[in-house]
């Protein structure tokens, strides 16, 4: 198939159903090219214990083999692909992502729940008239509720651990519908959503909800004449809970408008959206056809033409940190001009390669807020465990080991949580562009210093004689370093001294 470099692909890997969208924008607006939906219900193959099951993951790469071959026709640095709460959740997701990207050909990213908030609202925001007036904004998916309040961004981003797969297994097992049991739901519910009614308390004028729980409850009241088309009201709610409640078991649910594929993960979404008016007041909400994967693709868009929020989120942390950022800027810069020669020598894409040492650099140096003993190691803490707006897991583990291992003897930290390979030449590139501005002098380094990678296991630095006899403390930590590179990463760190000319 031909591609279209016109066309943009997200696929969302979600906890009940895999959505994927292909779309291309004309007048700043989506135009949708194809879509297609498939319920695999991942996280109802999520045991106690965080393992994901053998059933579960053969059911997730059937869909994505499917879904495989609709990709072919987009280029492949206009898909993106996210996992949401199973993923994150799954102690051994870490094999699955792996045969899953053979399968796909292109990266899945992990993403937080407040990623994922994030992701819902700038989807729902494009859907809707830009206005004034603040939104509160709801997605249920399988396994968790995303709220977020804001206006032309978000403002306040919260992930529940509460979803239509997670809580239709846990409170009506078997499919078995009681007042008792959906009484046991809506409190489990209210109790998670009580610590985040204040901070929310005014923060919208207008309600929206996005996503397959909510629109399949919008449909029902439709259907049944208890809500005017596209909204939900308190009252509407009510009405449904008394034919929910007839029901006493899934299978004789005959609900007008209500699919069977979610009729089993119904109850635990409508007790979850139930939970949610109650505890919050709501006494209407609106429906937005939009969702996360319009927002991946307009987020995508956006990192392609130079709108990348991970920038802004940099720019953030810099300044949240006190980071010197001259200093940050001289290494990112060396980085950059010394990174093509080890271009064959990575694993990663080279963009990305780009990226992630600009933002090393330019937070190499953020532990220093924490302590200056071992700083290295609070940046990099903070950088993995922090929810840093448009990043994913995986991209925070490598942004976090390259911090880590900028000084000091090299280690993993266990990054391969995430399937995250360490790529130790982007890391020792970072060490010694940091080795060479340690006095942190303003001047740009000379030209005359150069590096190449002969062999995959080789770094050679060319250096003028006489610049070393000028800075003889950096010549011995270039030596202190070629002897830690090649005891720790058998990676030899060659000197080339160039004598200087008469």
């Amino acid at each position: 198939m031909a591609q279209n470099s016109d066309s943009y692909a997200a696929l969302d890997i979600g906890s009940n159903s895999f959505h994927l969208l292909i779309a291309s924008f004309q007048d700043d607006k989506l135009r949708i090219i194809d879509r297609h939906k498939d319920m695999v219900r991942l996280a109802a193959g999520l045991s106690d214990d965080g393992e994901l099951s053998d059933a579960a993951q053969q059911r997730a790469l059937d869909s994505l083999a499917k879904i495989a071959n609709r990709l072919r026709g987009v280029p492949r640095q206009q898909i993106r692909i996210v996992g949401t709460n199973t993923l994150r959740d799954a102690t051994n997701a870490g094999g699955f992502i792996r045969q899953a990207e053979a399968l796909l050909g292109v990266p899945i990213n992990i993403i937080s729940g407040t990623e994922e908030a994030r992701l819902v609202y700038l989807g729902v925001a494009n859907d809707l008239a830009i206005e004034q007036q603040k939104r509160l904004v709801i997605d249920i998916g399988g396994g968790s509720t995303e709220l977020v309040a804001g206006k032309r961004s978000p403002k306040l981003l919260e992930s529940l651990a509460m979803g239509c797969v997670s809580y239709s297994m846990r409170y009506f097992a078997n499919g078995e519908i009681s007042e008792k049991a959906f009484k046991r739901a809506v409190n489990a519910a209210r109790q998670q959503i009580s610590a985040y009614v204040e901070p929310f308390r005014g923060q919208w004028q207008e309600v929206v909800g996005a996503s397959g729980t909510i629109r399949a409850i919008s449909k029902i009241l439709g259907e049944l004449q208890l809500c005017d088309a596209g909204q939900i009201t308190a009252d509407g709610m009510q009405g449904l809970k008394r034919q929910l409640l007839k029901a006493k078991h899934v299978s004789a649910l005959s609900l007008p408008g209500l699919s069977d594929e979610r009729r089993e993960v119904f109850p635990g979404g409508f007790a979850v959206l139930y939970a949610l008016f109650k505890e919050m007041e709501l006494s209407e909400l609106h429906i937005s056809n939009y969702a996360v994967r319009e927002g991946i693709v307009y987020d995508l868009a956006g990192r392609l033409h130079h709108q990348d929020q991970r920038d802004d989120t940099i720019r953030q942390l810099i300044e949240q940190y006190h980071i010197d950022a001259e200093q940050g800027s001289r290494i990112a810069e060396l980085c950059k001009r010394w990174l093509p020669a080890l271009e064959p020598r990575m694993n990663s894409d080279y963009q990305e390669a780009e990226k992630l040492l600009v933002w090393a650099a330019q937070l190499h140096e953020l532990g220093l807020a924490v302590a200056h003993g071992g700083y290295h190691k609070h940046g990099a803490y903070i950088l993995g465990n922090a929810d840093l707006s448009g990043f994913s897991r995986q991209e925070q583990a490598r942004l976090s080991m390259l911090v880590l291992n900028h000084r000091r003897k090299p280690k993993t930290l266990g990054i391969a949580e995430y399937g995250v390979n360490p790529d130790w030449m982007m890391a020792c590139l970072l060490r010694l562009a940091c080795i060479f501005y340690r006095r942190r002098q303003a001047f740009a380094l000379t030209d005359a210093i150069s590096l190449s990678s002969p062999s995959d296991d080789c770094i050679k630095l060319s250096v003028p004689q006489n610049w070393l006899r000028s800075n003889p403390l950096t010549a011995a930590d270039l030596a202190d370093e070629a002897e830690l590179l090649n005891k720790t990463l058998n990676i030899r760190l060659k000197l080339d001294i160039r004598r200087d000319k008469h």
